[in-house]
């Protein structure tokens, strides 16, 4: 029996207990994808004697590739299912870190990193969209919030993982890391198709979506919001090094623990909030806390109250992409989910991708109290196109009904 408005029956289990494999195969995947944000640019620098920078930019190369990618993977999604992204993806960038092994070549590098970015951008549209299937339209941000944990323990975790084996040689890593990619490959081979059938009057639909922009046009105003905070997000994850020095705290590593704890804290339960009282009532508390906490670091800079205004962002960032992702599921036909997330999410990685770079640049130029300001500001201003969305669509600014009559193992996905 499915779930009242999300999954669908199969051999393979209950659509919770599907979700559950879904964010364990998540975990390896983006343990192996985190390793490679520290064993690439050792690996550039200590044995293709590349330049710190060229090394950075291996690391910000897979961020491009994957903005491109996830308007495209959206759509294919939408036209020829998930499974094909939630399994082939995964196998390819374990192929990728075979391939590591024959790379003598910065530029050959570098065309690694652009396949594993596009090939990982695919697994995270089809997984998000995966998500937002399996759960009834009452239980969609938990859902998301769930695999964004499982994503983010992968992310936090990797990078230490990929300085333990490069420590071990280059040729380990590769092979390490392929493994642990398999391994996340072979619980995705577990998952069977999610997408919705398509309704009766499918021809006419089908015909409308063939139409449909690269970017869908529903992506823009939440996806500008996600770009605003994307830019104060990166803000803390790129610079709080730099930021903790200037403020006379020794190390940084209180402020990124604080980030950390915050963020995973928070979305512990920021998905099942949304579900209860309605994502809109979630998003807007959400944008003022991460702008809170942008202004805290510009006005206040003193070791406390930085580790205050840490956790204000990283609550606040915990906050609304749980709630964001949920709105857009419930203002989108089934049949152009996967477009309409991928363009979302590719916004947010724009502004993940500027803000490192624009936030240094004027602290560089004016100062920390003004690189944190803009992003403050820009945080604030970002509520006026969410407002204006939600007006677009006002019958999705109020909360899912919870089904009456959900069976026990739904009681599951909420732990």
């Amino acid at each position: 029996m499915a779930l009242e408005g999300g999954g669908h029956g199969d051999g393979y289990g209950h659509p919770v207990t599907r979700q559950w494999r879904l964010d364990l195969g998540a975990v390896f995947i983006y343990l192996a994808l985190g390793a490679m944000f520290s064993a690439t640019p050792r690996f550039v620098t200590e044995e293709l004697g590349g330049t710190r920078a060229v090394a950075g930019f291996s690391v910000s190369i897979f961020f491009l590739a994957a903005v491109l990618a996830r308007p495209v993977a959206g759509r294919l999604i939408d036209r020829v299912g998930r499974r094909p992204f939630l399994v082939g993806p995964p196998f390819v960038m374990a192929g990728v870190m075979l391939c590591f092994h024959g790379a003598r070549w910065v530029p050959v590098v570098l065309a690694l990193r652009v396949v594993q970015g596009a090939a990982g951008s695919a697994f995270y549209v089809a997984a998000v969209t995966a998500s937002t299937d399996l759960a009834p339209p009452a239980r969609r941000a938990s859902a998301v919030a769930r695999l964004s944990i499982a994503i983010y323990v992968g992310f936090a975790c990797g990078p230490a993982l990929g300085e333990l084996l490069m420590d071990r040689g280059s040729a380990t890593a590769w092979t390490a890391l392929a493994l642990v990619m398999v391994v996340g490959a072979a619980i995705a081979t577990t998952m069977t198709e999610t997408r919705p059938p398509a309704p009766a009057a499918a021809s006419g639909a089908t015909a409308g979506d063939a139409r449909q922009p690269l970017l869908h046009r529903e992506a823009v105003l939440p996806g500008i919001v996600l770009l605003a905070l994307g830019v104060g997000y990166t803000s803390i994850t790129a610079h709080s090094a730099l930021y903790a020095r200037s403020i006379g705290l020794g190390s940084s590593g209180v402020l990124y623990a604080t980030f950390a704890i915050s963020v995973l804290a928070v979305r512990l339960g920021s998905g099942r909030l949304a579900d209860a009282v309605g994502p809109v009532r979630v998003i807007f508390p959400g944008i003022a806390s991460l702008s809170l906490g942008l202004f805290v670091l510009s006005l206040l800079d003193r070791p406390v109250t930085a580790v205050a205004g840490v956790a204000l962002v990283g609550a606040g960032w915990a906050l609304v992409f749980p709630a964001v992702v949920a709105w857009m599921s419930a203002i989108v036909p089934e049949s152009q989910r996967g477009s309409a997330l991928g363009s979302l999410v590719a916004f947010m990685d724009v502004g993940q991708g500027v803000g490192g770079y624009a936030v240094g640049a004027v602290a560089d130029a004016a100062g920390f109290g003004w690189a944190y300001a803009l992003p403050g500001a820009l945080a604030a201003l970002s509520a006026a196109p969410m407002t204006l969305a939600i007006r677009q669509h006002p019958g999705a600014a109020r909360a899912p009904a919870v089904p009456t009559a959900l069976p026990e193992a739904a009681s599951a996905a909420e732990v």
